[in-house]
């Protein structure tokens, strides 16, 4: 027999049992000046958002930094202006965290799941003063995962998804550059000290 000790102790094992664990936040902070600068050969870099609305399931809006937000300081801290004609237009077209149902829970007490599906894309052009583009490199980063459906959890989830997924970015983004847009990275014995250059923040679309 159970005895009356076991019996009141129980309920409280049960829903110790059902409580999840909040998942820690792990990856590289967004930040990216500690890297090796990207000069380019160009007078002018633009910063600018091409983003379709993703839904109200976007979870990449919710955070601090947003997947955007986050985007946008790759951009920003990587890439230097280091020229004296053409201009570069740096492109977030894609960020976002869509929330979406995922496969039933198992168990009693199990949560309901649900699945996070990250995707991150942005672009570099080259554009001469005429607006003729000369050239482009663009980069992606995508991330998927199941987890139980905790509002806590979830965005603790969300946010080491986008840390983990904008490391992948960036090395993806400096791999593409170099491949497509060498002609215009400023290295090695070019890199004297630049003439005066002026950099642009447009406005968010």
């Amino acid at each position: 027999m159970i005895g009356r000790r076991a019996l009141l102790a129980l309920p409280a094992g049960l829903a110790a049992c059902a409580a999840p664990a909040i998942p820690r936040v792990e990856g590289p902070p967004i930040g990216y000046r500690h890297l090796t600068p990207l000069r380019l050969d160009v007078a002018t870099i633009a910063i600018e958002e091409e983003l379709a609305f993703a839904g109200p399931n976007d979870l990449g809006r919710e955070l601090r930094p947003s997947a955007a937000e986050a985007v946008r300081t790759m951009g920003q801290d990587r890439l230097f202006a280091f020229g004296t004609q053409n201009s570069a237009r740096f492109v977030v077209t894609r960020a976002q965290i869509l929330r979406e149902p995922g496969p039933p829970g198992q168990g009693l007490f199990a949560q309901p799941q649900e699945r996070l599906d990250l995707r991150l894309t942005c672009r570099l052009e080259i554009r001469n003063p005429t607006g003729l583009r000369l050239g482009f490199a663009e980069a992606s980063a995508t991330r998927m995962q199941t987890l139980d459906s905790d509002p806590v959890g979830r965005m603790a989830v969300a946010e080491t998804m986008l840390r983990q997924a904008m490391f992948d970015l960036n090395t993806e983004f400096e791999f593409q550059l170099r491949r497509a847009l060498r002609a215009y990275l400023v290295e090695g014995e070019r890199a004297a000290p630049p003439p005066p250059v002026a950099r642009e923040e447009l406005p968010r679309t």
